[in-house]
C-alpha cells in the first residue's frame, strides 16, 4: 500500500522558524506512529536502510535568510508518505483521526484537518502498488509517451561516490527510484533499468534552480541527518539541491522500457527522489 498524507496546519501564534524542518516532520511521525505502535517507531527510528517513508518540509509561512516567518492564524501544511503496509496503516488511521495539535521544533502547530484524498490536495493520495503497476506491467500501454515530465518541489540531490551531486542526471533520478521500488513492491523490476536510463535516457529540457538547506546532525533542532562511516555534519554545512521541472527524453523507444520508465515517474509521488527524502528533500511528482 502506498498512502500520501496531508496534515493541515493552523499557527496560533506569529512565530520564528527554522527554515528547515524536515528532521522535526520526521520526529513528529515517529511520535505519531509510537503513540499508537512503539515498537514500530523503533524499528523506523533505528533502521539503516531506506526508509519506507518519506517527510516533507513545512509548507507555511515566508523563508527568507535561513528563517521560516509564520503569522498568527496562517495557514499551511505538512506531507508523510508510507511505502509499506506497516506504515501506511499508521497514515490511514491518522486521516480518519488526526490530532488537535503537533510539535515542529518545540512549535505548537493546530490541526485544522487531515486527507489522503487527491481531490482534497493535490499532494495527498492512496493506492496499492498493485494498481499502480497495473497499467504499465500487465500487457503496458500500446503507446507509452517517450518523455516524461517530473516537478522536483522541494531540493533534490544525490549522494554519488562520497559526495552530493545536485543535477538530475537520469542514471540518478530512476536509479533512485529503482532501489526504492525494488526495496519495498512485492513486484520486482528488471535490474537493468538503471542501466538503461543511464544509455538511453537524455535531459531534453529543463527549468531548474539552486537551493541551499542547513545540515545538522540528527538530534539538533531544526537538524538534518547523521551520515554513517564516521562522517561528521560539519563537513557539509548546507547541501545545495535543486528545485523545479525537467523533461526526460526516451531515445530507445522500446515499449517494455518505457512503461518501466513511466511507472517509476508514477511511484515518484510517493517514494520521493534522491538523498534525505525522510527529512524533507527530493519531493518530487510526475506531471
Amino acid at each position: 500500500m502506498l498512502t500520501s498524507l496531508i496534515l493541515q496546519l493552523q499557527a496560533p501564534a506569529e512565530a520564528n522558524l527554522p527554515a528547515n524542518l524536515g528532521r522535526a516532520g520526521q520526529s513528529l511521525l515517529l511520535r505519531l506512529i509510537g503513540g499508537r505502535e512503539p515498537a514500530l517507531a523503533q524499528e523506523l527510528h533505528q533502521a539503516e536502510r531506506a526508509r519506507p517513508y518519506t517527510v516533507s518540509n513545512l509548507v507555511l509561512g515566508k523563508r527568507a535568510g535561513g528563517s521560516l516567518h509564520a503569522q498568527a492564524g496562517q495557514s499551511g501544511w505538512l506531507r508523510f508518505t508510507g511505502l509499506t503496509e506497516a506504515v501506511s496503516r499508521h497514515l490511514l488511521a491518522l486521516a480518519q483521526q488526526p490530532p488537535e495539535s503537533v510539535e515542529l521544533d518545540g512549535y505548537q502547530f493546530q490541526v485544522s484537518g487531515a486527507t489522503l484524498d487527491p481531490a482534497v490536495h493535490p499532494w495527498a493520495g492512496q493506492i496499492t502498488y498493485q494498481d499502480l503497476a497495473a497499467p504499465y506491467l500487465l500487457g503496458g500501454r500500446a503507446s507509452p509517451g517517450s518523455t516524461l515530465r517530473l516537478e522536483f518541489a522541494s531540493p533534490t540531490t544525490f549522494r554519488s561516490q562520497g559526495r552530493f551531486l545536485p543535477l538530475p542526471q537520469p542514471e540518478l533520478v530512476f536509479g533512485s527510484l529503482l532501489d526504492r521500488w525494488q526495496t519495498f513492491a512485492p513486484i520486482a523490476l528488471h535490474p537493468d533499468t538503471r542501466r538503461f536510463a543511464a544509455e538511453a535516457v537524455v535531459l531534453s529540457r529543463y527549468e531548474l534552480r539552486t537551493r541551499g538547506m542547513p545540515y545538522v546532525k540528527a538530534g539538533t533542532r531544526g537538524g538534518g541527518e547523521a551520515r554513517s562511516g564516521g562522517e561528521q555534519a560539519g563537513h557539509y554545512p548546507t547541501i545545495i539541491g535543486f528545485t523545479g521541472r525537467v523533461i526526460f527524453a526516451v531515445l530507445n523507444r522500446d515499449r517494455y522500457w518505457l512503461n518501466v520508465l513511466h511507472l517509476l515517474a508514477a511511484f515518484a509521488f510517493y517514494s520521493g527522489v534522491g538523498y534525505q527524502t525522510a527529512a524533507g528533500l527530493g519531493q518530487v511528482r510526475q506531471i
